[in-house]
């Protein structure tokens, strides 16, 4: 079993503002845990990180991009196509939260996705990147906080979930659900051993 079910006994989920859903970007079924917070919470908004910039919040647009299927150079149709589908059929809007391309150039998408050699100068660059798209995860979540009174899902890469991180320091009231390997440490990348993986939860009022 590659992750646990999280043990909810006790949790109103709805008494929080956000709950933040941690992506490990595919080394697990993601979707699966996604999909189960969704059905439960019935929300009225979810942000994610792997729309980039896309906003679905109308059939037409859910009409659009099922018949372009097309993401971005970063994100293909696949990766995101069964959390599109479950909100288009729970009229839930579904809000991408992050820069289109997550802001790299041609030339960065290719050093990120391991064609080209990272250079000082990449670094540097890649650096301040996600110092603009961690303001933007944060400006996101407060702009449709605003629209709301219901929970808001979160599903975005646990690496910006780790206690130090602009989102978990700028906004309260959230609860956190993420994967931790069999340590116990939060799950931030993949590791080759799935073995004893499962799902925990942290919280801020």
């Amino acid at each position: 079993m590659l992750a646990e079910q999280v043990s909810n006994t006790g949790c109103d989920f709805i008494s929080y503002s956000f709950i933040f859903i941690a992506d490990t970007h595919g080394f697990l079924n993601d979707f699966e845990k996604q999909k189960e917070i969704i059905k439960r919470i019935s929300p009225e908004y979810v942000l994610a990180e792997q729309l980039q910039a896309i906003v679905l919040d109308t059939p037409r647009k859910y009409t659009e991009i099922e018949q372009r299927k097309d993401i971005s150079e970063m994100v293909s149709w696949e990766e995101v196509k069964e959390l599109i589908r479950t909100c288009k059929e729970r009229e839930i809007k579904l809000i991408g939260m992050d820069l289109t391309n997550f802001g790299f150039n041609t030339h960065l998408q290719q050093v990120v996705k391991g064609k080209k050699e990272l250079t000082e100068n990449d670094e540097k660059e890649v650096e301040s990147i996600l110092e603009k798209r961690q303001k933007k995860h944060v400006e996101m979540c407060k702009k449709y906080k605003a629209k709301t009174n219901r929970p808001i899902i979160v599903i975005v890469g646990a690496w910006h979930l780790q206690d130090s991180s602009p989102l978990m320091q700028e906004l309260s009231n959230y609860l956190v659900i993420f994967p931790v390997n069999k340590e116990g440490m939060m799950l931030l990348g993949p590791e080759g051993n799935k073995e004893g993986i499962r799902y925990e939860q942290k919280t801020k009022k």
